[in-house]
């Protein structure tokens, strides 16, 4: 594998996420100006609602096909087939999970007006082609030609976001559309149409280039579909816990709140969510292009940490030396190396982004929202009080993710499931208990506290593969530059009245100038070590 073919991957999928992000923050703001807060609530549950079923039409198959893909890709006949068959697979799950979206919506209050249905129908469209465009994306992936990954996703969202812009000022302008009920109804329509729009656009895209490296077809062969199922079962079943774990708070608002005010509890916790579900799949895609080393150290270790596994009938001193010292991660300086570089740049993002919105919550909400979403006296909560909750969200996801790619990596997927069963039921019984009292903050309170617990028990899993010590030293330099960067971000904030803008262009300046400018000043006159 070319070095120079890893990192145009990788920087493609960046480039595409970046893109999709900054087109993802103007959409918000466009959507909470045009919807009003209860339209907005219904908007982010049915694409949260979908997003669920979605994860069980998938079930784990695109890592799976991209694994099935990169051990056969020189035989084009198979590849063809792994395509074709997860294609007709999707397809069928598609069917049942479109079916059973609207029937359970049906049964749910909240999910079961005339406008939800609608929007469940036309989301649940939108995601047949999301899990074409994956299929598609998965081929690309095998033979590490995503980049035009970022052609198809930036092509996608702009059509998405143009089209939006056509409805919200040229079809149905939102004077025109609030003053009839039949015109909300269709300008609701019309936003989630834009989206399904985007997503033909996406997957066509990338179709007409994928089919340049193969013919891409249906295929239909019952032994390879078995095969490939119960292979991808258990991975697919750790990603629905996760989802769920991470997506049902919405659904039990709508549920547990009274119907009066679900809709708008939703639409003010749902805009700081937003914002964390943006920044953390950058996390995500770092961690990807990491699993590959930390796969490749841990098999290449592995004969030397399993002597029975080469026929010796004795132990290497080294062995000793690392069963001494508590386990046999302690042999491992490969692995080790990577994880604390890993960790290195999660925490410092981590704890950056986290900082940084903290301080600056009330400017960036209002940036992207409208001052109904940050009132202190219309309703009981405000988006604002979750937001200082959620941002922390951010470190913790980033440092859990990378135990969790080192469980992935080490093929202990088991283990992760029963961590997930876990946090999934902790994150269930601890809305049920809070919602009634205290909406959605206590949602946000939740996620939180299973996010520290994930990190907790993935880390303990992990134990067994690396004893890493979370570099004391460079955590503690770290914590305290964001501790000074946001303490002068506030002083600047109280002193100086600026617009939104300028304030969060200023603050983000001067928090990163002080934040990444101590932490690299320290790196440089070589206060702190890679591995402390």
């Amino acid at each position: 594998m070319a070095t120079k073919k890893v990192y145009s991957n990788t920087l493609a999928q960046i480039a595409g996420k970046v893109a999709t992000a900054l087109i993802s923050i103007f959409l918000i703001k466009i959507l909470t100006n045009y919807l009003d807060v209860a339209g907005y609530g219904l908007y982010s549950k049915v694409y949260n609602y979908l997003s669920i079923f979605s994860v069980i039409a998938d079930l784990g198959l695109y890592t799976i096909t991209v694994r099935e893909i990169s051990a056969h890709k020189d035989n084009h006949e198979k590849v063809q087939g792994i395509v074709g068959n997860i294609l007709t697979l999707r397809t069928f799950f598609w069917g049942m999970i479109i079916f059973l979206s609207l029937a359970i919506g049906f049964l749910l209050p909240g999910y079961n007006s005339p406008m939800a249905m609608a929007g469940i129908l036309i989301t649940g469209v939108f995601t047949l082609f999301g899990l074409m465009n994956s299929s598609v994306m998965s081929l690309l992936q095998a033979h590490l030609k995503t980049e035009f990954s970022f052609v198809s996703v930036t092509t996608g969202k702009m059509v998405n976001f143009l089209a939006i812009l056509l409805i919200v000022f040229v079809l149905l302008p939102k004077g025109l559309m609030s003053e009839n009920p039949i015109l909300q109804f269709w300008g609701f329509v019309a936003i989630l149409l834009a989206g399904l729009l985007g997503n033909v656009v996406m997957t066509g895209l990338l179709y007409f280039y994928a089919r340049k490296i193969e013919p891409i077809r249906f295929r239909f062969d019952p032994v390879y579909m078995k095969h490939i199922l119960k292979i991808s079962l258990p991975y697919g079943i750790a990603l629905f816990l996760n989802v769920i774990y991470f997506k049902v708070d919405i659904v039990l608002l709508s549920i547990l709140e009274p119907q009066t005010v679900a809709d708008i509890s939703i639409a003010l916790y749902s805009v700081p969510m937003k914002i964390v579900e943006v920044g953390m799949m950058f996390g995500t895609l770092f961690l990807n292009s990491m699993l590959p080393l930390f796969t490749e150290a841990i098999k290449k270790n592995s004969l030397l940490s399993n002597p029975l596994l080469k026929g010796e009938g004795t132990i290497s001193p080294l062995l000793l030396i690392g069963k001494e010292v508590g386990g046999w991660g302690d042999s491992n300086p490969e692995l080790l190396s990577y994880v604390a570089k890993a960790y290195k740049i999660l925490l410092i993002f981590g704890v950056g982004i986290a900082s940084f919105l903290f301080v600056n919550d009330a400017n960036v909400l209002s940036f992207i929202a409208t001052p109904e979403y940050i009132e202190q006296t219309k309703y009981l909560y405000t988006s604002l009080d979750a937001m200082k909750i959620v941002v922390f969200i951010f470190l913790f996801y980033f440092l859990s993710s990378l135990f969790t790619y080192l469980l992935i990596a080490h093929d202990e997927q088991k283990k992760l499931l029963k961590i997930n069963l876990i946090i999934t039921v902790a994150n269930l019984v601890g809305n049920i208990a809070l919602i009634p009292f205290y909406s959605f903050v206590w949602s946000a309170w939740v996620t939180l506290a299973c996010q520290v617990f994930l990190l907790l028990f993935t880390y303990r899993a992990t134990r067994n593969l690396v004893r890493f010590n979370f570099l004391p030293s460079f955590t503690l330099s770290t914590i305290f530059f964001a501790i000074l960067a946001s303490g002068i971000n506030w002083y600047i904030l109280q002193i100086f009245q600026m617009g939104i803008f300028l304030s969060l262009l200023i603050c983000a300046t001067v928090f990163s100038l002080i934040y990444l400018g101590g932490i690299g000043g320290v790196w440089f006159l070589g206060k702190t070590k890679l591995l402390k």
